[in-house]
């Protein structure tokens, strides 16, 4: 009896994993979460009165009232609620889904916003796996400095480390350090430089300071350990990944990509920062990858591949 060579299927199922395993240190939240402008492991409680450019989900419930919600959550989705969603006075973008009990009141435009089928995803894995891309990225070594004015400590500087520019600049310091800066600059070669990563470590009670700064760049503050962060008048340049916290506050406005424990917040969400998929040196370290959809439809052939070829020699021998 003939026996298959394991080459092939080997050589298909190394390709694949190969395939999967190239995107291992790619950092991409906004993907993580299908695109939502706010993900919240819990619930969303939006205050009045202001708009999210994007779509939001939720793996429990979502409550809002006089806002406006835009679409592009999972496909075209304005709201995605694993539990109960609450509305009235309000218009959303898109459809919107929830897995409890639909409460839509007041001067809403019902029309335009019908109930959709539920989205093509988990909340179980999502919030999975945005709490380890948190933990993974806490982990990374700090690349970059943030040196205060000797004079008016206040005032600090940003600028790469030993070995000069990087194009990912990661920064780590505590929460409430970085809530003090009133003059924040940069020295960073924006040329090399493109994306700047915060690990901030305690709660955070930011205020009325200036990030302009960041501006140009791809931004992310990860709250690695915070139960509560919190924001007032003030304009966030970049993405907040905060999963076991609280975030909350008012008049003030995040431009990125926001993950949350819990949202309860009078806040605009204008997305137009949100996190851009990059390469980090030594975040695959940390977190698994997993094979894109095209990568399994390639495994699959494959070995469908493989199986053809060993029925059609099992045929010839017996004929």
């Amino acid at each position: 009896m003939k026996t298959l060579s394991k080459v092939p299927a080997l050589l298909i199922l190394s390709t694949a994993m190969a395939a999967g395993a190239a995107q291992a240190d790619v950092l991409d939240l906004t993907g993580l979460v299908g695109k939502a402008n706010l993900y919240s492991l819990s619930n969303i409680i939006i205050g009045k009165d202001n708009s999210f450019a994007g779509g939001i989900a939720a793996a429990r419930d979502i409550s809002a009232s006089s806002f406006r919600i835009g679409s592009g959550a999972y496909g075209n989705y304005s709201v995605i609620a694993g539990g109960n969603f609450s509305y009235s006075n309000a218009s959303l973008a898109g459809g919107y889904y929830a897995g409890g009990i639909t409460t839509i009141a007041g001067n809403t435009n019902v029309a335009a916003t019908p109930p959709s089928a539920a989205p093509a995803m988990s909340f179980a894995t999502t919030s999975s796996n945005v709490s380890a891309t948190s933990s993974a990225i806490g982990a990374l070594a700090a690349t970059g400095k943030a040196t205060p004015d000797q004079w008016a400590p206040r005032a600090v500087t940003l600028s790469s480390g030993a070995g000069g520019a990087k194009s990912v600049e990661v920064f780590n310091m505590k929460s409430s350090d970085f809530g003090m800066i009133n003059n924040l600059q940069s020295t960073l070669d924006s040329s090399v430089t493109k994306t700047v990563i915060f690990n901030l470590t305690g709660n955070a009670n930011w205020g009325n300071m200036g990030m302009y700064a960041l501006n140009g760049y791809n931004v992310l503050f990860n709250f690695v350990d915070a139960t509560s962060v919190n924001f007032s008048s003030i304009d966030v340049l970049g993405s907040v990944l905060a999963p076991n916290a609280v975030i909350g506050g008012s008049s003030g406005n995040i431009r990125g990509t926001v993950v949350a424990g819990d949202w309860n917040a009078n806040l605009t969400l204008d997305n137009s920062k949100a996190f851009a998929a990059t390469g980090v040196a030594g975040f695959a370290a940390a977190v698994s990858p997993v094979p894109e959809p095209g990568t399994w439809a390639m495994l699959l052939a494959g070995l469908g591949l493989v199986g053809f070829t060993a029925r059609r020699r099992k045929n010839k021998a017996a004929a």
